[in-house]
């Protein structure tokens, strides 16, 4: 019997990083976000209610992302249980369903924060822009390091908790892992437990810093005191990595792929190219640029492959949903719970593999492909509860205290 079942486990060994798995999760993912929607009006509701102003063929784009990067961590955790540690699997697909969904993710987060900036120009008030992004990252973010912070807890020996520094450590969660991930509690690697997904939040933050100063070079938003608190701010965290000790705390050819949101925030600002890049035949370009990097660009962080995503990106800005495909229900949920998606994978993935099955059994690829079909599942459900529960009442929340904002204090930066 032993042998029987290593023989059927090594059939399927290849179906675990193969394209076929990858079309089959996100089949199951979709699937699951759609039969929410047709069982459960309250998300049929939520999903309504934000359909005014949606940027429709990006939000479909962000459900995509999600469980992209979902798949990445679910294929790189079947190498790691077979000795291979935390590395890139040798599939480029899989490489590019995480590496290249962060590239996009960003360009998205620079596509609409720039258009912001071209839209309001002075009108702009920063205070609320910062108090919206507070409000929609950190709750969900508190509800990963909750967990997290179970785990090191639960997890870390007596040994190890003697070792570790339980404060310093939590405080550089705290800000989003700007100044590393610390081990919790001494709980070693213990990123691990959320695949290490939060080293993407530093950039989004030196964006959002830096992009009060950037509108005010560029001549779009003239605000003198918000551009001066944004230097002032980027100079200290620098100076921060320096007293830390934090060295190249930021790669710039990742920073690149901001500069392919902005690039497209410019496009569809001149109607005839947008109308240009929304024609069917857009399409064809934009699935070919992808490919191309997907094919034959190792890595997504790389001027070459960010100059092709930015073609492919350019043309979804430009309102192309790819002949209908991105305005699909099921995929506008993913968007709309896709950064919740992101931060509580891993966490899925490390419980599942790690400590609720035995390692014969989370090793064997019969039974690894069948669970992380139920994860796919699993994960919809729980990404579904925490965007209702938390990130959709803090965003409303947000917009009470910045439309509180706007009518009792003066903008930041404006005149007196």
């Amino acid at each position: 019997m032993p042998d029987d079942i290593g023989a059927l486990s090594r059939l399927f060994t290849w179906f675990v990083d193969s394209p076929l798995m990858v079309v089959v999760l996100f089949a199951v993912a979709i699937a699951t976000a759609t039969l929410l929607l047709r069982r459960l009006p309250p998300i049929r509701r939520v999903l309504a209610a934000v359909e005014s102003g949606r940027h429709t063929s990006i939000d479909g784009l962000r459900g995509f992302l999600g469980i992209g990067v979902f798949i990445h961590h679910t294929v790189i955790t079947w190498f790691y249980l077979h000795g291979h540690g935390w590395t890139l699997p040798p599939s480029r697909l899989v490489v590019h369903l995480g590496q290249t969904s962060v590239a996009l993710f960003f360009m998205i987060t620079a596509f609409l924060f720039w258009s912001r900036v071209l839209s309001r120009g002075s009108g702009l008030n920063w205070a609320e822009f910062f108090i919206s992004r507070l409000c929609r990252l950190y709750p969900a973010y508190l509800v990963m390091l909750a967990l997290l912070v179970a785990v090191a807890w639960g997890f870390a020996s007596q040994q190890q908790q003697a070792n570790g520094n339980f404060w310093p450590s939590l405080a550089s969660w705290l800000v989003f892992t700007m100044f590393g991930t610390l081990n919790l509690n001494g709980l070693p690697d213990t990123g691990e437990a959320v695949a290490w997904v939060t080293w993407s939040l530093p950039y989004e933050w030196l964006f959002y810093l830096v992009l009060p100063a950037l509108a005010f070079v560029a001549g779009r938003a003239r605000k003198p005191v918000a551009a001066a608190a944004s230097a002032a701010a980027v100079i200290a965290l620098f100076l921060s990595f320096y007293w830390f000790g934090v060295l190249d705390p930021f790669n710039p050819k990742i920073l690149l792929s901001f500069l392919g949101g902005i690039a497209a925030a410019h496009w569809v600002r001149n109607q005839a190219l947008k109308d240009i890049g929304n024609r069917r035949s857009a399409g064809y370009v934009a699935i070919a640029a992808l490919l191309t990097v997907v094919l034959f660009m190792p890595t997504a962080y790389a001027w070459k492959s960010t100059l092709g995503l930015t073609v492919f990106f350019v043309v979804i800005a430009s309102g192309h949903d790819l002949w209908g495909l991105l305005r699909r229900p099921g995929l506008l949920w993913l968007g709309d719970i896709s950064y919740s998606i992101y931060l509580l994978h891993g966490a899925l993935l490390w419980t599942v593999f790690r400590h609720v099955l035995p390692h014969t059994l989370a090793s064997s690829a019969p039974v690894y492909i069948g669970v992380s079909l139920v994860n796919a599942i699993v994960l919809v459900l729980v990404a579904s509860i925490v965007f209702l529960a938390v990130e959709r009442p803090a965003i409303l929340a947000g917009k009470r205290w910045q439309q509180r904002l706007g009518r009792s204090a003066v903008p930041v930066g404006a005149s007196p």
